[in-house]
């Protein structure tokens, strides 16, 4: 291990070597929580006709008295063009979202309408519960601009316009490495020296939720050899690929030699945090980010340096948010703390790296600076397992 840098030095590195991936289209069922890199434009003028905000009649203010006898001329519903001419009189029993017809001025709904329709109850003026023809936008408008995270809102958008697809960056291709002669498949049964395996299953799961595809996934012992033929396989074919195990000091750690001889010296192999110490990085293409292999400190480091990473590939923001400390909390005397939190920012400290039942009802880290830079007053950054 390299000497240990700050974690906000480790986010530099990590963050000048990193490029938005190339840009691809996909439908609006695929494109929700990812970066619109082009334009979402009004195709016409919105809306594209005076519309009716109301159910209730539609007439010429100048021809209708509020005392009556108003006269209905028919039904004019939604999605139907403008009926004939309008006598003198008259109204249209309209509905929300029809088209208003040019001889009217004036809607009033049912609620101001006596039950037989011929009089209305109150007053009324020109213009009231029409919705004018390019009064959101004018046609080529930008309705939603390129760079904004897409939501549920803009997908509503884009289908209104007629854009069935949306340009956006592509998604990751992610391989996850893991290590270790000690563990073995989840659904194997262990010997007394045998552990399963659960951090390839962790970050699988997680990925799968943000919708990032894995390109590949192996698990390999101890043997330098295997781990060099399976690290060639995943360098040729991901965009990032993470290792898990085998990044620190012992007589069987081979990731960082194996690396290197690849990749050259890392960015940076070691960070002034616990858990997380041993952790390294390679700049890319592929990035690779080398994290030690206790469960909580792969579920930590990932969290705190890979999550942010992958969102800066497709560009999207940093998902950390900020909060205030839990009551009592004492930092750490010289390392940053990346500690567990529940869903009431109850801390759920482990008793060690590989101690994650403990961890059991977290959604996130937060990070606790060393007790020379901690402020109980000051909010501090929390990250999101899964949000």
């Amino acid at each position: 291990m390299n000497e240990l840098i700050p974690p906000a030095e480790a986010d530099a590195r990590i963050s000048s070597s990193l490029t938005m991936l190339p840009a691809e289209n996909v439908p609006l069922s695929r494109a929700v929580g990812r970066r619109l890199l082009s334009p979402i434009l009004a195709d016409r003028a919105l809306p594209p006709y005076n519309r009716s905000m109301m159910d209730g009649i539609a007439f010429k203010a100048t021809t209708i008295s509020a005392e009556g006898p108003i006269k209905i001329a028919g039904l004019h519903p939604a999605g139907v063009p403008s009926p004939g001419p309008l006598p003198p009189g008259h109204a249209w029993e309209i509905m929300t979202g029809a088209i208003v017809p040019d001889d009217c001025d004036t809607i009033v709904p049912y609620e101001q309408l006596s039950p037989d329709l011929s009089k209305i109850m109150g007053s009324f003026k020109p213009g009231q519960f029409i919705h004018p023809l390019g009064s959101d936008a004018r046609s080529g408008a930008t309705l939603v601009p390129a760079g904004v995270t897409i939501g549920a809102p803009e997908i509503a958008i884009a289908a209104s316009v007629g854009q069935t697809t949306l340009t956006v960056p592509r998604r990751p291709k992610i391989g996850i490495l893991t290590t270790g002669d000690e563990a073995i498949h989840p659904a194997a049964i262990p010997e007394p020296w045998q552990i399963r395996r659960s951090n390839g299953s962790t970050l699988a799961a997680i990925l799968d939720y943000h919708g990032i595809p894995i390109e590949f996934q192996q698990h390999a012992s101890d043997d330098e050899a295997e781990l060099g033929r399976l690290l060639d396989q995943a360098l040729d074919s991901v965009d990032m690929l993470i290792t898990i195990g085998g990044i620190s000091k012992g007589k069987k750690d081979f990731i960082r030699p194996l690396l290197e001889d690849r990749l050259g010296a890392p960015s940076f192999h070691g960070v002034s945090l616990r858990p997380g110490k041993p952790l390294a990085f390679w700049p890319g293409p592929p990035d690779v980010f080398a994290l030690p292999g206790n469960p909580v400190s792969v579920l930590a480091t990932f969290t705190r340096f890979v999550r942010p990473a992958l969102n800066q590939l497709q560009g999207l923001p940093n998902p950390k948010r900020r909060t205030m400390p839990p009551e009592d909390i004492v930092p750490l005397s010289k390392l940053t703390w990346l500690l567990p939190l529940g869903n009431r920012r109850n801390p759920l400290p482990p008793g060690n790296s590989g101690d994650f039942s403990s961890i059991a009802g977290a959604v996130g880290v937060l990070e606790i600076p060393s007790a020379p830079d901690f402020d109980p007053e000051s909010p501090l950054d929390f990250y999101p397992f899964t949000a």
